[in-house]
C-alpha cells in the first residue's frame, strides 16, 4: 500500500527517498509517512536515508524530529533512521526525539532497524509475572530491576546494533528523568559509588 518512496509493507511504513532531498522535501515525505501510518494504524515508521542526502543535515533533521513530535503519535509508536554511516548529526535526531519521549533510533543495518520496530512494546512495559506493582501504587525499585535484567537476557542473540541503540535509548531517558528532577546523574553514580547521596544540580 502507498506509492512512489512511500508504502506499507510488513506492518511498517517505509519512506525512502533519493538523490538530494531538501528541507521541504524532507517535510513532504515526513508528513506523507505520517498519513499512512495514521490511515492504516501502523505506527512502526522506518525513514531509509541510505541512498539521499539531506541538504543543510542538522536543521533539515532537526525540524523533522519536531514536525514527528507535534504530530502526537500513539505511545507504542517507533520511529527509526537508516543511514549510511551513523553521525552526530543523525545522533541528535535520536536524542531530540527520545527525550521528547519519542521511540527512536538511528541504524546503518537494515535487519537491525526492522528488528527494533517489530518489538511490540516499549522498554519496560511489560514484567515478568508477579512483578508488577498494584494499579497507583509506588513503583518498586527491585521489580523495576529484574524487568531490566530480563530485558537485557531477551536480546542476547539480537543484533549488536539493535541492543547498543536501545540501551542508548534507555541511558537517555533514565538522564531526562534524572534531569527533570534536578539530579545529576553523573554525580550520583560518583556519589554512589562512594557512599554518598546522590546530588542535585
Amino acid at each position: 500500500m502507498g506509492r512512489g518512496d512511500v508504502w506499507l509493507d510488513g506492518g511498517i511504513v517505509w519512506a525512502t527517498p533519493k538523490g538530494s532531498l531538501a528541507e521541504n522535501a524532507s517535510r513532504d515525505l515526513t508528513e506523507r509517512a505520517l498519513a499512512l501510518a495514521a490511515e492504516t494504524s501502523n505506527w512502526r515508521i522506518l525513514f531509509d536515508f541510505r541512498r539521499s542526502k539531506l541538504t543543510h543535515d542538522v536543521l533539515a533533521l532537526n525540524r523533522q524530529a519536531e514536525l514527528l513530535v507535534q504530530h502526537n503519535m500513539p505511545k507504542l509508536a517507533r520511529t527509526a533512521m537508516l543511514c549510511r554511516h551513523r553521525s552526530t548529526d543523525f545522533q541528535f535526531w535520536e536524542r531530540v526525539l527520545s527525550l521528547r519521549g519519542l521511540s527512536a533510533a538511528t541504524f546503518t543495518d537494515g535487519e537491525a532497524a526492522i528488528g527494533w520496530l517489530q518489538v511490540q512494546e516499549p522498554v519496560g512495559a511489560v514484567a515478568a509475572p508477579g512483578t508488577d506493582p498494584a494499579p497507583g501504587s509506588p513503583v518498586d525499585l527491585a521489580a523495576l530491576k529484574r524487568q531490566l535484567r530480563q530485558f537485557a537476557e531477551e536480546r542476547k542473540d539480537a543484533p549488536r546494533s539493535q541492543v547498543a541503540a536501545e540501551f542508548a535509548e534507555l541511558v537517555a531517558c533514565l538522564h531526562a528523568h534524572a534531569n527533570g528532577l534536578g539530579i545529576d546523574p553523573l554525580s550520583g553514580i560518583a556519589d554512589q559509588s562512594s557512599g554518598k547521596p546522590a546530588t542535585r544540580q
